[in-house]
């Protein structure tokens, strides 16, 4: 029975105590990492479902059942995970014990204590922990069952199979194989009392909408290094001395490309002794690894495997060493040529893993708001070959956010030199061109997307671009052009004015301008636009109410004020322009030109004392401000030549 013996039972308990100390400390060591507060891309589904906020299946059902659970009675999950760790530790040893002896279960076990992908999933959001202390559970209870004569213990062995079924459910082959299992042992009735666990298991695998693949490759069922579809395991290494010391690839994959030779060895052992201990444990290797494959094989998924593979490992290597020398010099040969075809196609770094890691590091860093460490983790992954277009789109709006428009310039166009035919990326070329004052390059690119066709909404953009950069008959065109298309778009007739009037089409811009002296948007800026071409013609009479009107809608605009003034003054009436200027003098009093204004106001009306301390005023002002300029053109030449053009 593998329940018996004390002495077992305290090296168990032994290391079960050992097992916490390498798990606790990992956290401890990783508690300052942004994935404890931002969940990862493998872990947002389950944390979403275990909210009640998902929308789409989740590949372990029963794991955010799991973090709701322990949540809702205010326990960690990841502390919950570290004693189920331990416990699939104790698992393992009486399992072990029961198949090939308390040696060999007590060594798999303490090899399980310090197995480093183990550990690693203890602090994540992810099911393999629970998955394989539900699979170790379950293939204790079968050992034990079998040595019942109450077939009733077969029931419960049934539940215990359904909800491995929805933890892991790349396991679901092993349900049949355990079926066949029992029939081979004689144990037809109770068969089906653990038959009922099964077919509930599998309606609910199948019924229930769990994903059929998790995005891995059937080779990397048998790779000795460790991958993940989002993040690189062996990026963990350099937060956590446990993980440093237990996991690592350096022509060998530890731990997982020296388990699977030895455990190839132990299969192979075991198929020719053919207990039925072992039996159940073939089966469960030899299901389960089909289902892996079929399922996506990497790291995670295949995690239910490694507990099994260790007994198989340890047991392998007892019985190596009772083997003849001959026979023992051909098994060893074989176990060297299988550990280089495995630990083959490992490299000593995995640049596109490396790339994924900083990518999820940049987006948790952007959601804790830690900006300068989201921007390199963000520039680490570009480095490493990122293929991700949303790091680059990313990492362009951190630095748009940090006030470094040249630098979202400089990502922009790499996006654009990685995927030239996304529009998308051409477009945000585009208006970083126009945002950092490069119209040109701007308008080439704006051309070419609405050249390509079905662009017309780029025609506004268009149209800035050829108005900013002097192109102002292509700018009409455009403009002319997009209001077809758009006849209610104030913003399009607004820019269509100011190109007819940057173009000397003084006539048509005042049409289109007073087309717009209704728009609660554009009605102020199009009187006082307007009003300053009637000016430039002389039509001081007619600009004079435009002017009025805006500013009994906008009482304090600025440009208003300045204009109406100016209109005031070359209407020779002095004394209502200054009117307006000492108002715009309190609302700019660092605005030197205004003192220029208001000396020529005084100087109409006859007050030169007045009028010469505006002009003091003005002078000493204008005279501060451009050696002001000077010194931040000089300030700013020095900065380029020391740290280049791109800083």
């Amino acid at each position: 029975m593998i329940w018996r013996n004390d002495n077992f039972g305290a090296a168990v308990i032994g290391i079960a105590l050992v097992a916490l100390w390498p798990r606790l400390t990992y956290l401890d060591e990783v508690k300052q990492s942004p994935f404890l507060e931002v969940p990862t891309a493998a872990s947002w589904p389950y944390v979403e479902a275990a909210r009640g906020e998902g929308k789409s299946a989740v590949a372990s059902p029963l794991y955010p059942l799991f973090l709701r659970g322990f949540v809702a009675v205010g326990l960690a999950p990841r502390y919950v995970q570290v004693l189920l760790g331990v416990a699939s530790c104790a698992l393992l040893a009486l399992i072990g014990r029961a198949i090939w002896g308390p040696a060999t279960g007590l060594i798999a076990a303490l090899c399980a204590t310090l197995y480093g992908p183990a550990i690693y999933f203890t602090g994540s959001l992810l099911p393999p922990v629970l998955a394989v202390f539900l699979v170790l559970s379950l293939l204790a209870a079968l050992l034990w069952a079998d040595q019942q004569s109450d077939g009733n213990a077969f029931l419960g062995v049934g539940i215990l199979l359904a909800l491995c079924l929805l933890a892991a459910p790349q396991v679901v082959l092993f349900a049949p194989a355990v079926l066949w299992w029992l029939w081979a042992g004689g144990k037809q009735r109770v068969g089906w009392a653990c038959a009922l666990g099964t077919v509930c298991a599998l309606a609910l695998w199948y019924f229930g909408g769990v994903a059929t693949s998790a995005g891995g490759s059937p080779d990397l069922l048998v790779r000795g290094g460790e991958h993940l579809p989002a993040l690189d395991m062996y990026h963990a290494r350099g937060d956590s001395a446990v993980l440093a010391v237990l996991l690592w690839k350096w022509g060998l994959a530890f731990p997982f490309g020296l388990v699977l030779p030895l455990a190839l060895l132990g299969v192979g052992l075991a198929l020719a002794a053919r207990e039925r201990g072992a039996l159940l444990a073939l089966l469960f290797v030899a299901t389960s690894a089909v289902g892996t494959a079929l399922y996506g094989a990497h790291a995670e998924t295949r995690m239910v495997l490694v507990p099994v593979l260790l007994l198989f490992a340890v047991g392998g290597v007892g019985q190596l060493a009772q083997l003849s020398w001959a026979r023992r010099g051909v098994a060893v040969a074989g176990l060297v040529l299988v550990a280089a075809l495995i630990n083959a196609s490992t490299p000593t770094m995995d640049r596109a893993a490396q790339a994924s890691q900083h990518r999820y590091l940049g987006r948790a860093y952007a959601e804790l708001g830690m900006t300068a460490t989201a921007i390199a983790a963000y520039e680490q992954a570009v480095a490493e070959g990122s293929p991700a277009k949303d790091v680059y789109w990313a990492l362009a709006a951190l630095y748009d956010a940090s006030g470094k428009p040249e630098r979202a310039l400089g990502i922009s166009r790499a996006f654009v030199a990685h995927w030239p035919a996304d529009e998308r990326g051409q477009r945000a070329l585009g208006d970083r061109y126009m945002a950092a004052g490069r119209p040109q390059q701007a308008r080439t690119i704006y051309q070419q997307l609405v050249a390509s066709g079905g662009q017309e909404a780029l025609l506004g953009r268009l149209g800035d671009a050829q108005l900013t950069s002097g192109a102002l008959d292509e700018a009409v065109q455009s403009y002319e052009r997009l209001l077809t298309l758009s006849p209610d778009s104030s913003r399009v007739r607004y820019q269509l004015a100011r190109a007819y009037a940057a173009a000397g089409r003084m006539e048509d811009a005042e049409r289109t301008y007073r087309q717009l002296l209704d728009s609660p948007v554009y009605g102020v800026q199009a009187r006082i636009e307007a009003a300053a071409l009637l000016r430039h013609n002389g039509q001081l009479a007619a600009a004079g109410p435009l002017l009025s009107q805006a500013l009994a809608l906008a009482p304090d605009h600025r440009e208003g004020l300045l204009l109406l003034g100016a209109v005031l003054l070359e209407q020779e009436r002095p004394s209502e322009a200054l009117t307006h200027w000492l108002r715009l003098a309190e609302l700019e009093p660092h605005n030197w030109r205004v003192q220029g204004h208001l000396s020529r106001a005084y100087s109409q009306l006859g007050q030169d004392a007045e009028a010469q301390d505006a002009e003091a005023r003005y002078q000493r002002a204008r005279q501060r401000a451009q050696l002001q300029e000077r010194v931040e053109a000089e300030q700013k030449a020095l900065m380029k030549k020391i740290l280049g053009e791109n800083l």
